[in-house]
């Protein structure tokens, strides 16, 4: 197989940020007829974000003015490789033109799935859709019934992803409790995430699987398709690496401040926490100790959003609390 081609992508929000600008491939390209997110091949002895800036010109007449790192993407074709520098382009300025005669339009970012996409292009938009606040269920329930109402309570006030952590066995209620709580979710349109092996990805109506650490070593590529959601719990620079490597579309990073469930760990830290997530590029969650109020400071040191679980499960009102910091 050929050389990974090095290639600049840019998902270029408009004013309101509700929409992003998509691009159809042209007849006698690689995958022909599929949309895609705009950008072009970096050059020798050039970098992504001044590539990205010249390929945005020349492709569409727009100069970007502010464009964030993003991720970063992986992936073999049967006849080639890429790797995707991703950047959200959020402030540019022009009109944006078709200047190669290919096809451009403006679209919902929920409606993306309703395109055909490559397949590294279908990872960029489950990052895309990734919410900046997730939450983590306990490992068990003497009442499910408290699980539903506590998540329903969570996605009403604007959750948009939400996994299940159950350490129980995989039986019938198991089952029945994903499926319920699929149900719940969907009524929402938020994701569910499984914590558990990536082997379960095609046994339970769930939207993604997510790693701990240990499963996380025994990966060397990325477990499941681009259609899921693929997360990782990571502790060292090290796992950060390792998830990196797989192609996770997110990953928790852990712990951040003390924690009353696990008081053994150490925490690292917001200024550790910045420096280690500084040698990956993909979306990365603060979790430990942390509260609702925190996304802010989270999000200055570098966090693409915030994970908890004590936060919300031991307050009455974990709605307000989701809804609070969510305004």
């Amino acid at each position: 197989m050929s050389q990974r081609i090095h290639v600049a992508v840019g998902v270029i929000y408009n004013a309101t940020k509700d929409k992003v600008l998509i691009s159809k491939r042209s007849g006698g390209q690689h995958l022909a007829g599929c949309w895609e997110f705009p950008g072009g091949k970096v050059e020798y002895n050039e970098d992504a974000s001044s590539a990205l800036k010249r390929e945005l010109f020349e492709e569409l007449g727009i100069t970007v003015t502010k464009a964030e790192a993003f991720t970063s993407i992986s992936h073999d074709y049967s006849d080639k490789k890429v790797l995707l520098d991703v950047w959200k382009v959020s402030e540019w300025y022009g009109n944006p033109e078709s200047r190669e005669k290919q096809e451009i339009c403006w679209v919902r970012i929920s409606e993306l799935n309703n395109y055909e996409f490559p397949d590294a292009n279908k990872h960029i938009i489950q990052s895309i859709l990734l919410s900046p606040m997730y939450v983590i269920s306990q490992e068990s329930y003497k009442d499910y019934s408290h699980l539903y109402s506590v998540s329903e309570e969570c996605f009403a006030a604007g959750l948009g992803i939400f996994q299940l952590r159950l350490k129980i066995e995989k039986n019938n209620i198991f089952q029945e409790v994903i499926k319920k709580q699929s149900e719940i979710a969907k009524r929402y349109n938020s994701k569910l995430i499984l914590n558990s092996t990536a082997s379960d990805i095609d046994k339970y109506p769930i939207d993604g699987i997510h790693l701990n650490s240990s499963e996380l070593k025994r990966h060397e590529s990325r477990p499941i398709s681009e259609e899921y959601l693929l997360g990782a719990s990571c502790h060292t620079e090290e796992e950060l690496i390792r998830a990196a490597k797989i192609n996770v579309n997110y990953a928790f990073l852990s712990p951040v401040l003390a924690t009353a469930s696990h008081p053994e760990a150490n925490a690292i830290g917001w200024k550790r926490f910045s420096s280690l997530i500084n040698t990956v590029n993909f979306p990365i969650y603060a979790l430990g100790g942390i509260m609702p109020t925190d996304l802010k400071t989270a999000n200055s040191y570098g966090a693409y959003g915030i994970a908890m679980l004590g936060a919300v499960w031991n307050t009455d009102t974990p709605g307000k609390k989701i809804k609070f910091n969510k305004s």
